[in-house]
């Protein structure tokens, strides 16, 4: 294919056009600027019926990478999620977070998985820490998606973890907890969109929080 504007992408196993955009163009909510081999934008049918080694044209994107970066640095998704993130921190006196191109793209691996299986759970061994995030498409800010686990402060009490929960439950606190974890001073995040039309976010932490008889701050 030959790519009259912009540059030629080739789908991946697990890619969306969503998480397309959110790659390469800094928004995953405009992958409707995204071309067909024909070059004609692509559609809502399209988006559900995206196939492994389709090729797509990226408007002034770099498709061809092996290894984009899954968000902008800064500017755009890394800058609202890390406002967001920092806001928390600022209210109980800790460093802000820096953002991470690693870990958002490792974030973006497991966002992926998630929404091609359209299934919800965390990953396991890789040493970092992990706050997942779901909603219906097109529905939320990325500052929204980010207050859900935020708002979790209401819950919360100092102690050691995992014992700083008014409700007695860890679960309902332990996002906030990574959030604002002192000795975390990384995160990166990214976003897939699955074909049930539900979008999740994925952010992953280093160090990670939540660690087992320390206190969060």
């Amino acid at each position: 294919m030959f790519c009259t504007s912009g540059e030629s992408y080739t789908v991946k196993a697990g890619d969306t056009l969503y998480g397309i955009a959110q790659q390469h163009l800094g928004d995953g909510k405009r992958w409707r600027e995204i071309q067909k081999a024909d070059g004609t934008l692509v559609t809502d049918a399209d988006a559900t019926t995206l196939q492994p080694g389709q090729e797509l044209c990226i408007p002034n994107g770099s498709g061809s990478s092996p290894s984009p970066s899954p968000s902008p640095s800064p500017g755009g998704m890394a800058e609202e999620i890390l406002n967001a993130h920092n806001r928390y921190r600022a209210e109980v006196g800790v460093p802000p977070l820096t953002w991470s191109d690693t870990l958002a793209s490792h974030a973006q691996d497991w966002a992926n998985n998630l929404a091609a299986n359209q299934s919800f759970e965390h990953s396991k061994g890789s040493g970092q820490g992990e706050n997942l995030w779901k909603g219906t498409s097109g529905h939320f800010s990325y500052t929204r998606m980010v207050e859900s686990w935020g708002n979790e402060k209401q819950y919360f009490v100092m102690g050691p973890s995992p014992n700083f929960s008014t409700t007695g439950n860890f679960n309902d606190v332990g996002h906030y907890t990574q959030i604002v974890w002192r000795n975390t001073t990384e995160v990166g995040c990214a976003v897939a969109e699955g074909a049930d039309g539900q979008t999740t976010l994925v952010c992953r932490y280093m160090s990670p929080g939540n660690m087992r008889g320390e206190r969060p701050f």
